[in-house]
C-alpha cells in the first residue's frame, strides 16, 4: 500500500530534511538526539513507502537524488505549514522551532552574540544553526529550505528569486606581516603585488571577489592562492612571515595597533564592502524567522565598528 499525503509522519520529513542540511545520517541523528539505527529505518520505511531512492551515500558523505531534492522541496512546505499552525494556536504558550543560516565568519564573531542574547531572551526553546557562509547553491538552499536566512559580505547582491537588504558599511584593508617590503610603499599598485601566497577565507565568503575582479581589471595574474577556512589562522600565517590578505578592518584591529600587521596602502584608495542579508521571494516567513530578521537589522544598523 503507497503512502498518501496524510500518512506521511512529519517526524519523518523532519528526519529527512535534517539529513539533507546536514549531509549525514550521523550528524542528523546526534543532532535529533536518535541513535543511528533509528534514523536509518526512519529514511528506509520513507523510501519504501514512496517507492523512491532518496540519498546517495559515498562513504561518510550523503547527497540527495533528483527525488529527494523534490521531496525536500515539498517537505518543507509541510514542515513550514504546520510550523504556521502551531505558531498560531499556541501564541500564549512558548514558542518552539528551528532556524537554519548562513553567515560569514565577521558576523558571527563581531556582531552575532548581540543577536543571539536578544533573539534568545524572547525564544528560549528556538534552536539556531548556523553555518558557514557560500555564495554558489545558495538559492537552491533557500528554496529547498535547507537555509532559511543567508547573510554575504559583498559589493553588491541581485540575485533572480531572491529578497536581500543591505544592512552596513564594512570597510576592507589589505594587510601583510611587517618586513614585506610592499608594506613600505605609501603608493601600492596591484602590479607590486608579487609575492604570495594571497590568503583567502572560506568562512567570510564573498569579499574576496572584490579584489579578484581588480586584479582582472587591471590584466594582472593574481598571486599563488591559499584558502583557509579561519580569519584566525590566516592572521597567524601572516604573522609569522609569509603572504598577505585582504580582511574586514574590525578583524584585524589590534593586531595592526600592536604593530603584528602592517596595512599596504593601496593606489586604488580605502575598499569597503557591504553586508547583505537575503532570503527567498515570495516565501512565507514563519514569526521566528521575522523575529531573528528584526534584530538582525537592527543590531547590524550603521553604526561604529568595534573589535572589543
Amino acid at each position: 500500500m503507497e503512502m498518501t499525503v496524510y500518512d506521511m509522519e512529519s517526524r519523518l520529513l523532519y528526519t529527512f530534511r535534517t539529513i539533507a542540511t546536514l549531509g549525514s545520517f550521523s550528524k542528523a541523528a546526534e543532532v535529533l538526539d536518535y541513535a543511528q539505527s533509528t534514523v536509518s529505518e526512519q529514511m528506509k520505511t520513507l523510501e519504501q513507502d514512496l517507492n523512491v531512492k532518496l540519498f546517495d551515500r559515498e562513504g561518510r558523505h550523503t547527497t540527495l537524488t533528483p527525488a529527494g531534492v523534490l521531496l525536500l522541496e515539498y517537505a518543507q512546505k509541510m514542515l513550514d505549514l504546520e510550523e504556521e499552525i502551531r505558531s498560531e494556536l499556541k501564541r500564549s504558550d512558548e514558542v518552539y522551532g528551528s532556524l537554519s543560516v548562513r553567515i560569514p565568519e565577521t558576523i558571527s564573531t563581531y556582531f552575532l552574540p548581540d543577536i543571539v542574547k536578544e533573539f534568545h531572551g524572547r525564544f528560549p526553546r528556538v534552536s539556531l544553526y548556523f553555518n558557514a557562509c557560500t555564495y554558489h547553491g545558495l538559492t537552491e538552499e533557500l528554496r529547498s529550505g535547507i537555509t532559511n536566512l543567508a547573510f554575504l559580505i559583498t559589493d553588491d547582491f541581485v540575485k533572480s528569486g531572491m529578497d536581500s537588504c543591505r544592512l552596513r558599511e564594512i570597510p576592507l584593508v589589505m594587510v601583510t606581516y611587517p618586513g614585506n617590503p610592499v608594506a613600505l610603499n605609501r603608493n601600492v599598485h596591484l602590479s607590486d603585488i608579487t609575492e604570495g601566497p594571497l590568503y583567502m577565507t572560506i568562512s567570510d565568503c564573498s569579499y574576496f571577489r572584490i579584489i579578484e575582479s581588480y586584479f582582472m581589471e587591471e590584466r594582472i595574474d593574481l598571486p599563488n592562492i591559499h584558502r583557509i577556512n579561519s580569519i584566525a589562522a590566516i592572521k597567524r600565517n601572516i604573522i609569522a612571515g609569509t603572504g598577505i590578505a585582504l580582511l574586514p578592518r574590525i578583524t584585524v584591529e589590534d593586531e595592526i595597533s600592536s604593530g603584528r600587521l602592517a596595512v599596504i596602502s593601496l593606489q586604488r584608495g580605502p575598499l569597503s564592502a557591504h553586508v547583505f542579508m537575503i532570503w527567498l521571494k515570495n516565501k512565507w516567513h514563519p514569526p521566528i524567522l521575522k523575529e531573528f530578521m528584526r534584530i538582525t537589522k537592527k543590531v547590524l544598523s550603521p553604526g561604529p565598528l568595534t573589535s572589543d
